[in-house]
C-alpha cells in the first residue's frame, strides 16, 4: 500500500508540471501575438489599490512605467522579483513608475509592502475581477493567477519591452531597467 501511494506521488510530480507547462505555452503564444507586443498600446484595465479608488491603466499616461507582473506575492520568486525591482533599480524609481500587479487582494498587497518595507513601488491588484489578466491573456483561469511577465511602457502607454518568463524563474530585471533607462534618455534628448 505504501509503495502505491509513493508511485502516485512520483507520478503527480512528473505529470502535473508537464500539464501546467503545456497550458502556459499555448496561452503565452496567443498573448505574444495578439495583445502584449512591442509597439502595441497597453490594454486599459481596472485595477485596485489599497485605500484608493480603482485605477485605470490608461490614467497612467504621461509617465514611463515598468510593470512587474507576479503570480502571487508572499512566494519566494515573486518576493525576490518585487524586492529586486524595489532595491536594485539604481534610483530610476524617482523618474518613472514601477508597478507590481498580482492577484493578491489590495489589502494583502498593502500588508506585504508594509512588512517588506517597500514604499517605492505601486502595488495594483487584479483581484477579484481579473480585468488585467483577461485583457492581456496573462490570467491562468484554472489557477486564478497571472503569468510572470515584465513590461516597459512609455509615456503614451506604448509597450516598448516585454519579457514573458518561462517556468518558475525570474525575469531579466537588469534588461528591463536598461530598457526603461533608454526610454528616459530618449525623452530627455
Amino acid at each position: 500500500m505504501r509503495s502505491l501511494s509513493f508511485k502516485v506521488y512520483v507520478l503527480a510530480l512528473c505529470v502535473v508540471p508537464f500539464i501546467v507547462s503545456q497550458s502556459f505555452g499555448s496561452e503565452t503564444k496567443n498573448v505574444k501575438e495578439e495583445v502584449l507586443k512591442v509597439g502595441q498600446i497597453l490594454p486599459n484595465a481596472v485595477l485596485s489599490q489599497y485605500g484608493k479608488p480603482d485605477l485605470h491603466l490608461s490614467n497612467l499616461k504621461g509617465r514611463i512605467k515598468i510593470i512587474s507582473v507576479v503570480p502571487q506575492l508572499n512566494t519566494p520568486t515573486c518576493d525576490e522579483q518585487t524586492h529586486r525591482f524595489s532595491e536594485t533599480n539604481g534610483g530610476i524609481d524617482k523618474y518613472l513608475d514601477i508597478l507590481t500587479i498580482s492577484t493578491n487582494s489590495a489589502e494583502g498587497q498593502f500588508k506585504f509592502a508594509k512588512k517588506a518595507n517597500i514604499g517605492n513601488l505601486i502595488f495594483l491588484s487584479d483581484s477579484p475581477n481579473y480585468d488585467f489578466g483577461e485583457k492581456t491573456g496573462l490570467l491562468r483561469g484554472s489557477f486564478n493567477y497571472l503569468k510572470r511577465t515584465v513590461l516597459v511602457a512609455d509615456k503614451n502607454n506604448v509597450i516598448r519591452y516585454v519579457d514573458f518568463v518561462p517556468g518558475g524563474g525570474l525575469p531579466n530585471i537588469e534588461r528591463a531597467l536598461n530598457e526603461a533607462k533608454k526610454i528616459l534618455k530618449d525623452t530627455k534628448s
